[in-house]
């Protein structure tokens, strides 16, 4: 789920933020930029729970060790699936 003003593509920094801590505190309110709690969980559950902290990201589920765009946003979260299933890795906005 993402922002109907700012859905990713394109990336979009808020204010021209350029690090998570820009991210969370932007003209809409305080949000949640870094999902810990995640990493073990299966995937449909903690995309529920990380679009539900933070309506503004577009979440996008990607295999452990994918490439990613190097470029930081603020309306974007990775987050990385191992080969059961699960999040493997911290999930963070940028």
């Amino acid at each position: 789920m993402s922002d109907a003003a700012h859905p990713y593509p394109p990336c979009y920094t808020e204010g021209g933020c350029n690090d998570r801590d820009c991210c969370a505190h932007g003209v809409k309110g305080t949000f949640t930029v870094s999902w810990p709690e995640t990493v073990g969980m299966p995937t449909t559950p903690a995309l529920n729970l990380i679009n539900k902290s933070n309506p503004l990201v577009t979440v996008i589920a990607l295999p452990k060790g994918s490439a990613v765009s190097p470029d930081f946003c603020c309306n974007r979260v990775y987050v990385f699936i191992d080969t059961n299933g699960n999040v493997c890795a911290t999930p963070q906005v940028g």
